[in-house]
């Protein structure tokens, strides 16, 4: 069973997290969501009527955002703002508020919706970001080694002062943007690099194989930027294609001839932790500066353990599966997350670098340990609001895409690729356009080029069909995100309006009822108060001249008297059972279906045999098509036609009757003509109303006059119209439209 929008807006109401608040044109609350309940620990009793301007922790912000919003009547933007609000126990929180009106049918807007986002996590994100960044600038501030990085396109994104002051002459190119090939050229002109040579040749050369080593890193080598110093460059490419580089002073150690010794000095002093293990009996070998400080342990205490005994992250089982590629050999690096436990039993996530030595004498691995603890929190964090935000968003009845301006789709939920018939990535990368109806896109694209950013969002109605067939219609709102000017994304929400769409064609077709059977009662009206009329006075004038003829004595004129009131009397009995006939067809429930025209031509013409038999009448009927109409109800238009060209044919001439039909895409036009005396233009719309009759003498043309009413009332029963054609220079000709 499928929900209605009303109730899928009102559940989406309740268990919205975030609080919503009605509040009317007084700024009194009309009602809350269960969420502002929680949020402001008013119950749903006080909230009602309670001052909205009271649950602003500022009186200035209340102030701004009454004067923007009210009066009502006044035309307003929705407010989109951060400000502070109160609690009923009158603490603070940061909020995102957001206000729009809501309006009647009408347009006229009676009330406002306000929706408050919470931002006091993220703001408290933002402090850990910001606390963390500072960390990050001071930690690698602090450090003697230089430190750089450069993004995807090669340009600087962040060094540290040591990497400024280990490249003086090169300074001044040191800024984030430059790319790494201007920075090196220019420390060349200024002589930073002595082992480049002197010539043009040489320095262009030794340049091409300086960035070749920073595109493609390998081991770590050694550097001479002047004739006493000497630094090792260790760079490294990130999974994002960022280069990563690490400049440390080896002049020092250049004069000590131990290898163990100079990579001892220098994981020393690095910030990171640095481990040294065996791989033979699995021990500790050595640990920097940052491993003690953290593990808290000593150096001699650390040398009689094993990495198994503080990790907590990982059971027995995948550790050995960890470091079983290092031991094979089959790989020299490994990358792997786990949790390690401090001498005091307090525990911190952490991400290992595994690195096996090549060159050692024995087997040996270096292990780079990064605490890890506060980003995992972090990226969590922002992983449970996505998929908040993920779920909220694909539980929505509505559609909702994301798009290019040239409406190549970036995103869809579940509910519209459903509808499509596709899944979700097949149809990420088309265009939004090939999913509307080929009869809408050039409306489209028309409505999509007149968003601009000073009218951005608006909104349109579309028809579209589903994989079943079925044609539903859908009001989408489409917003065009601007930027300097410039329009980088559309976002679209579809909402089906079918109910509202249908509930709006059966108003209108009940107006339409409504008013016809309005129309039918004024002339109901007038024939009583006239044509009905007509016959009683002329009988009561009768029975009065009897009674004055009887009252003198005289009885020669009553015979006539009585024939005039007999005769009066059957017109009058004839106008009623008209009436009736009428009353009876005009408004009779029609059951459309398709049929022939030839059914219902054959069919009057059937009933009208003895009368064209006795006029020599003929018909000729060579257009039949297929008609979308009521049967019962064709016939009778056809026969008071038909029976009126055989009354009023012309003196001595048999009746002619041709009816010709034709049916394109809008519908189907029947004209039915004859060789009668044929109607004067002038009285092209008075003979079809009711007891409206051009020729007076009954004796000699018969009937009530109700005949051509009761074929337009068939015809616009069935939405359709029947018309004189007044160039129709000889005859009559009627021209009758069906909707297809």
């Amino acid at each position: 069973m499928q929900l209605s929008p009303e109730n899928m807006l009102k559940a989406l109401y309740d268990t919205l997290p975030d609080p919503v608040l009605v509040v009317d044109a007084r700024r009194r609350v009309l009602t809350v969501n269960p969420a502002a309940i929680e949020k402001f620990g008013y119950s749903r009793e006080e909230f009602v009527g309670m001052n909205a301007a009271g649950l602003y922790a500022s009186s200035k912000d209340a102030e701004d955002v009454g004067n923007v919003l009210y009066p009502l009547s006044r035309e307003a933007k929705p407010i989109h703002r951060r400000l502070e609000l109160r609690r009923k126990d009158g603490s603070v929180f940061p909020s995102e508020l957001t206000v729009s009106r809501i309006e009647t049918a009408e347009g006229e807007a009676f009330a406002s919706v306000a929706l408050v986002r919470d931002l006091s996590e993220i703001y408290r994100a933002q402090e850990e970001r910001l606390r963390a960044e500072t960390i990050l600038n001071t930690a690698l501030d602090t450090i003697s080694e230089g430190f750089a990085v450069y993004d995807d396109q090669d340009r600087l994104m962040l060094c540290n002062d040591a990497y400024r002051e280990i490249y003086s002459l090169s300074a001044p190119a040191i800024k984030v943007g430059n790319t790494f090939e201007s920075v090196i050229r220019y420390g060349l002109e200024h002589g930073q690099y002595p082992d480049a040579g002197d010539t043009p040749e040489a320095q262009e050369d030794w340049l091409r194989k300086r960035i070749e080593q920073h595109d493609r890193p390998g081991e770590p080598f050694v550097q001479h930027i002047s004739p006493d110093r000497t630094m090792l460059v260790e760079e490294r490419v990130t999974n994002e294609n960022f280069r990563v580089g690490v400049r440390t002073d080896v002049t020092a150690l250049s004069k000590i001839k131990s290898e163990a010794e100079q990579l001892g000095l220098i994981i020393e002093g690095v910030e990171q932790e640095v481990y040294l293990a065996s791989l033979t009996d699995g021990k500790i070998i050595s640990a920097n500066r940052a491993a003690r400080d953290n593990l808290q342990y000593s150096m001699d205490e650390l040398r009689g353990l094993s990495p198994r005994e503080f990790n907590v992250g990982l059971t027995e089982d995948e550790i050995n599966e960890v470091i079983a590629p290092i031991l094979s050999g089959d790989s020299k690096v490994h990358v792997f997350d786990t949790h390690h436990r401090r001498k005091d039993g307090s525990t911190y996530m952490c991400r290992v670098r595994l690195e096996r030595l090549a060159d050692a004498a024995e087997p040996v691995a270096l292990a780079f340990v990064e605490d890890i603890t506060e980003r995992v929190e972090i990226e969590r964090a922002l992983e449970r609001k996505e998929h908040e935000f993920t779920t909220l968003v694909q539980n929505l009845p509505d559609f909702i895409t994301r798009a290019k301006p040239d409406t190549t789709l970036t995103y869809v939920n579940e509910n519209y690729a459903r509808f499509v018939g596709l899944s979700v990535d097949e149809m990420i990368g088309r265009k939004f356009l090939d999913f509307v109806p080929e009869s809408h896109r050039q409306e489209l694209r028309v409505h999509l080029s007149s968003l601009s950013p000073g009218k951005p969002l608006k909104t349109s109605e579309q028809a579209l069909v589903n994989p079943a067939g079925e044609e539903i219609w859908y009001q989408w709102s489409n917003l065009m995100v601007f930027d300097n000017g410039e329009p980088v994304e559309l976002v679209s929400v579809g909402r089906d309006i079918s109910e509202i769409r249908d509930a709006q064609t059966r108003i209108a077709s009940q107006s339409r009822a409504l008013e016809l059977r309005n129309d039918a009662l004024e002339q109901f009206s007038g024939i009583v108060s006239h044509d009905l009329k007509a016959p009683l006075r002329q009988i009561r004038l009768f029975a009065d001249m009897i009674a004055e003829d009887v009252g003198a004595g005289k009885t020669e004129d009553l015979t006539m008297f009585s024939g005039y009131i007999s005769e009066r009397s059957d017109s009058m009995d004839r106008m009623i059972n008209s009436l009736l006939a009428y009353s009876q067809l005009a408004y009779q429930r029609i059951n459309p279906e398709t049929i022939r025209l030839s059914d219902a031509v054959s069919a009057a013409w059937e009933n009208l045999a003895v009368n064209a038999l006795e006029a020599g009448a003929e018909l000729i009927f060579d257009a039949d098509i297929a008609v979308q109409a009521d049967l019962h109800l064709l016939t009778q238009l056809f026969q008071n036609l038909f029976a009126n060209s055989i009354k009023y044919r012309q003196q001595g001439e048999p009746a002619v009757i041709r009816v010709t039909g034709r049916a394109d895409e809008d519908g189907v036009t029947i004209v039915v003509e004859d060789n009668g005396i044929g109607v004067d233009p002038a009285q092209s719309e008075r003979i079809f109303g009711v007891f409206q009759r051009l020729h007076m003498d009954e004796k000699l043309y018969s009937g009530t006059g109700i005949g051509l009413a009761l074929c337009r009332r068939i015809a616009e029963s069935h939405d359709g119209r029947i018309v004189l054609d007044t160039s129709c220079e000889r005859g009559t000709r009627f021209i009758v439209t069906l909707p297809a």
